[in-house]
């Protein structure tokens, strides 16, 4: 199941799914699994989630 919240997120910050790669230093291919629904976020990929965007309700992307 495509997750919603996270492309919201994503396109909330004006960027691509390559750039969000970027940022939380993973694959564009391991985001895109991410986002389309396909694998789960690590305790650590959700760590740095909140550490590059520390305003971002982590359970609000991912739990909702």
């Amino acid at each position: 199941m495509k997750r919603e919240k996270l492309q919201e997120f994503r396109q909330s910050k004006k960027l691509t799914q390559e750039q969000m790669a970027n940022q939380l230093n993973i694959t564009v291919s391991h985001y895109k699994a991410l986002e389309y629904g396909q694998r789960n976020p690590s305790f650590e990929l959700m760590e740095k989630i909140k550490e590059v965007f520390p305003k971002a309700n982590i359970d609000k992307i991912f739990l909702s």
